[in-house]
């Protein structure tokens, strides 16, 4: 009895021991993923500043880019050819939305580290990277922004309203030649990524306690005077045909649900209303949704999935609708759940909601439904006011182009074009503000 007791204590204290250095291993991967991740910030940071240094210099007029952007990175505590780091700085960029301008550099930091605890599975070191591009933002110059206001007249045709945080990986623009075309109000901050800027033909107001910030240089900036760039969105075609009539005046929710929970592409007469999917996703199909009349809502805890969709919004007239239907806006509130992404190919590539383009109508189409919409793509609204407090998603991209553009909440524009080709579907390379 004493013997089984003493095996039982040995094997308790073998297993514990075991369980320990298990624990032990997987506290040590956590700390290498967390400290490579901290690495990897540091190199980005890094980068920015390479690509902003660079870009000064090339602004300039000097020559010596690459000194610039390296001495940059040294000051961030990434020297080349130190420490197993590599600050490779070029002009033009060789991939992305601005691959062959002449107006843009491209920073590269790499670095080799040590592991604290993968060597003991064998992997003694790892290689982090970290890429940076940005391009000449001078006065009078163009611009190609991601955020483009169009009215040539109206006080703040772009602007920030609020105590919100707004994030932007990409340039915006106000086309209005008014004293305060850019207006910000409340407390809210501007967040500008990768030497991003704003702006505008004519003129600014940053009231209260507002500002905008630019992350690579840890600092305030203002938005500058450019010449106007015009329609960025202007070529791209409209849909001329719907396919088939799926819908009369379409209303979804918990309690009518469409088949399979999927609905398809085509043309809803008298627009398309989601409401209370009571917890289910409903999925609409890849392809385009023409809205003919009626407009769109999602609201009421709404769940909404949309991958590879193009939703086109217009009037009844030549889409085969039985009867006449007028042009309403769209709205997704507050609650609503949607997750959007727009198609990687055809000649709607990139365009997530678009609106008739001789539709000019006064009322705002609503996209606030804030943390939870996430939208990979262009919204265009060339004749409409938004009200926007969506986000695109860590790896996507977004684009607002619309009459007049307000910002209500706290917001995150990403500008990476992986999903379509790895640069930007709409903007030729030009000066301008755009940094990837």
């Amino acid at each position: 009895m004493q013997l089984n007791r003493r095996r039982q204590r040995g094997f308790v204290g073998i297993t514990g021991a075991l369980l320990l250095l298990v624990l032990m291993m997987f506290g040590g991967l956590a700390i290498d993923v967390g400290y490579l991740q901290w690495q990897k910030r540091q190199a980005q940071l890094a980068a920015d500043a390479a690509a902003v240094g660079a870009v000064q210099e090339l602004r300039s007029g000097g020559g010596g880019i690459v000194t610039a952007g390296q001495n940059d990175a040294a000051l961030n505590g990434f020297t080349n050819g130190v420490n197993n780091t590599t600050v490779t700085v070029t002009s033009p960029p060789v991939y992305g939305s601005l691959a062959g301008s002449n107006s843009a550099v491209e920073a590269i930091v790499t670095r080799t580290v040590p592991t604290l605890f993968m060597m003991l599975a064998g992997r003694n070191t790892a290689t982090i990277s970290a890429r940076a591009v940005a391009s000449n933002f001078s006065t009078g110059g163009s611009s190609s922004g991601c955020v483009v206001a169009l009215n040539k007249t109206v006080q703040r045709a772009l602007g920030i309203a609020g105590s919100n945080a707004t994030y932007s990986a990409c340039s915006w623009v106000s086309e209005s030649s008014h004293a305060t075309a850019f207006h910000m109000e409340g407390s809210g901050t501007l967040y500008m990524q990768n030497g991003a800027a704003v702006g505008v033909v004519g003129g600014y107001q940053l009231s209260g306690q507002t500002k905008v910030w630019d992350v690579v240089t840890n600092a305030a900036k203002n938005p500058v005077v450019i010449s106007d760039p015009g329609d960025p969105l202007k070529d791209v075609v409209a849909p001329t045909s719907g396919g088939p009539v799926r819908a009369t005046n379409a209303n979804y929710d918990m309690n009518s649900k469409p088949a399979g929970n999927t609905l398809q592409p085509g043309t809803y007469c008298n627009g398309l209303r989601i409401g209370n999917t009571g917890g289910v996703t409903f999925t609409m199909a890849p392809g385009t949704y023409i809205l003919a009349g009626g407009g769109m809502t999602f609201n009421s805890q709404a769940k909404i999935s949309a991958i590879g969709v193009t939703i086109y919004n217009t009037t009844s007239a030549g889409w085969g609708c039985a009867g006449t239907h007028s042009f309403s806006p769209m709205t997704i509130d507050g609650q609503a759940q949607l997750t959007m992404s727009a198609p990687t190919s055809g000649s709607l590539k990139g365009m997530a909601i678009f609106q008739d383009r001789s539709i000019v109508d006064t009322r705002d189409n609503k996209v606030v439904g804030g943390a939870t919409t996430v939208i990979d793509g262009a919204l265009y609204f060339k004749g409409s006011p938004l009200k926007f407090s969506g986000n695109s998603s860590s790896t996507g991209y977004m684009f607002l182009v619309a009459d007049t553009i307000t910002i209500n909440g706290n917001s995150t524009l990403g500008a990476n074009y992986t999903t379509v080709g790895g640069s930007n579907p709409f903007l030729p390379p030009a000066s301008g503000g755009l940094a990837e």
